[in-house]
């Protein structure tokens, strides 16, 4: 418990419940973090005023929020990557959410969102996204951005060619980089997919070992949709087969088997 007064616009001597935490992310870096129990968007602007005051920042904020917390959203500029940790979340409060932080452009979402996103809704918009929980084919159907990264989603290779056809024509996904689908049977051992049925739906070629030049040794995923995460390097062997889009000949790399779709498009 600590007694405190933030400017002379709030009553003074009020009482707030605060827990300080400190956690060791998977990048290295180190999080603190203030838990508040009562007023938290109004303690939080006072820390973040403090802040500003002694180190002068002015670069981009990494914002970790909930439903939970009431009213409106933080006051904050510069926010370019966001994390939500609750247990459910909406369409109406992610809506709300990057209205308000226009510039995001990494989100990360943590809680089961419930209910439908619509086609239009500002979340396909984001150019980095990583979804842990459960989600249906139409969020990687609808995507316009770079990265995605969605860990429970149930599709069908039929959803998935679907996909492949229109990146290949240049139908859509235009600026497509990454793409990592998981399904739903990847955590109680089911092999759902059926990766020669999504290869043999589109023209590709296979990795030849004695040419090994012909195709990068590996891909570098750079972006990383989940704060605090860490880039990752993939090889392309054998695993991956090589497909193309049609108008510009755009490379793009597919690895698709058991319970795991990937696609990664040549940077170059």
């Amino acid at each position: 418990m600590f007694t405190v007064k933030f400017g002379l616009d709030y009553e003074a001597d009020t009482i707030l419940q605060l827990r300080c935490r400190m956690l060791c992310m998977p990048n290295g870096s180190i999080q603190h973090r203030i838990d508040c129990a009562n007023d938290p968007m109004v303690v939080q602007k006072a820390f973040q005023d403090h802040i500003n005051s002694i180190f002068h920042y002015s670069d981009n904020y990494q914002l970790i929020t909930s439903m939970k917390c009431k009213g409106p959203l933080p006051n904050i500029s510069n926010v370019s990557k966001i994390q939500i940790e609750d247990e459910t979340v909406d369409p109406q409060f992610l809506k709300n959410l990057l209205t308000t932080y226009p510039d995001c452009h990494t989100l990360s979402v943590v809680p089961d969102i419930i209910g439908e996103l619509p086609k239009d809704s500002p979340f396909f918009q984001v150019q980095d996204i990583f979804v842990q929980p459960r989600c249906g084919p139409d969020y990687f159907h609808n995507f316009v951005g770079r990265n995605m990264d969605l860990h429970h989603v149930a599709f069908t290779e039929q959803d998935v060619i679907r996909f492949l056809h229109k990146w290949i024509s240049n139908e859509a996904y235009h600026n497509l980089e990454t793409l990592s689908l998981w399904t739903r049977y990847a955590t109680n051992g089911g092999n759902p997919i059926n990766g020669d049925m999504i290869r043999q739906a589109v023209e590709f070629e296979r990795y030849d070992p004695n040419e090994p030049e012909k195709r990068p040794a590996q891909y570098v995923v750079e972006s990383c949709p989940y704060v605090g995460s860490i880039p990752g390097k993939y090889d392309l062997d054998e695993r991956f087969v090589e497909i193309k889009r049609v108008n510009d000949g755009k490379r793009a790399f597919l690895y698709a088997d058991g319970v795991h779709v990937k696609l990664f498009v040549h940077k170059n």
